[in-house]
């Protein structure tokens, strides 16, 4: 599984942005790419939707992926930035309509760098945390641990 990070050019500056924390961890299993709206990057658009997930709202249920993700899925694309960043990303590139999305629901935040925007929203190494629980990667325990010392 490969993590790839669609990041807000802001996101980078800041010192409170967790893109960073799930890249240190994972490594080569995470890429970080700075989102641009004129020009896709060529390893996304590169990605098969048959085995790409998009971690975003779900608008309608055509896109809704309800299978085993641990199955199926080789790569998760997570828009790492502000709601209204994330937003922006998504609108601005039809191309990440292509792939299916998973929303997680029911999970709160515990993130405090940041007042949260939306009352379900998380932040990116909370998402990570989540999908690597999800899939008994051997990193989530490190990460989840890395992000409660980040996040005091």
């Amino acid at each position: 599984m490969k993590i790839w990070l669609i990041t807000h050019s802001e996101e980078l500056k800041k010192a409170s942005g967790t893109g960073k924390l799930v890249k240190d961890i994972l490594s080569d299993e995470c890429e970080i790419i700075v989102w641009s709206r004129v020009s896709p990057n060529a390893d996304i658009l590169k990605l098969p939707p048959s085995n790409t997930l998009l971690i975003y709202l779900c608008e309608n249920e055509q896109q809704r992926f309800c299978d085993d993700m641990t199955q199926s899925i080789h790569n998760i694309i997570i828009i790492d930035g502000t709601w209204q960043q994330a937003r922006k990303i998504y609108n601005k590139s039809p191309y990440l309509q292509k792939f299916k999305h998973y929303e997680i629901q029911g999970v709160e935040s515990a993130y405090s760098k940041r007042r949260n925007q939306k009352n379900i929203g998380l932040c990116t190494a909370e998402v990570t945390i989540h999908l690597l629980a999800k899939y008994k990667h051997s990193a989530a325990p490190l990460l989840s641990n890395k992000f409660i010392e980040f996040n005091q």
